[in-house]
């Protein structure tokens, strides 16, 4: 009985090797991502709060986070409305290369 099942579990090993090869050509090879998009989906996202709470402080991000949640408005909007951080500051945070590593709390 021991073979039988030891071949089962090759054969079906077999069979998701060559379905996740199919998966991979039809459904995943030359999916791009729409770059405008996503930064939309940055600007307009409540969880970007997060990464200016070293430099904004707690307090600040939180009423931000609150006012961008009611609102419907986005973080980065209220950030230059306020005058909190220039655009050119807003941006340098907000890269995504720069959201990779932790920031201390001295904004370095």
């Amino acid at each position: 009985m021991e073979p039988i099942i030891a071949q089962s579990i090759f054969e079906s090993i077999e069979m998701l090797k060559n379905g996740m090869a199919t998966f991979k050509y039809r459904c995943i090879d030359g999916i791009t991502a729409n770059e405008r998009v996503c930064r939309l989906y940055v600007t307009k996202s409540i969880g970007v709060v997060t990464a200016l709470n070293p430099i904004l402080g707690y307090e600040t991000c939180s009423h931000l986070a609150k006012e961008a949640l009611n609102s419907g408005r986005g973080v980065y909007e209220l950030v230059l409305e306020r005058k909190l951080l220039s655009k050119e500051e807003l941006d340098e945070l907000l890269a995504p290369e720069n959201m990779l590593a932790p920031l201390s709390s001295t904004g370095e």
